[in-house]
């Protein structure tokens, strides 16, 4: 398999992408939470990361 490096120009479309995906992402979730009302406090975090850990448990071990 050969790879190839990306030109200045698909670079910056990638990033450009990433930026808008990210926006999206965060009004999605600005949406969600007034459809859904507010998280309690200690679901909410400045980071979705904390402590090295990705999730303190995995979903549906409810």
């Amino acid at each position: 398999m050969s790879y190839r490096r990306l030109t200045p120009e698909e670079i910056e479309d990638l990033r450009a992408e990433m930026r808008a995906t990210g926006q999206w992402m965060k009004a999605e979730l600005a949406k969600r939470r007034r459809e859904h009302g507010e998280a309690n406090p200690d679901e909410t975090s400045a980071s979705p990361i904390t402590n090295g850990e990705v999730s303190r448990s995995a979903p549906g071990d409810e």
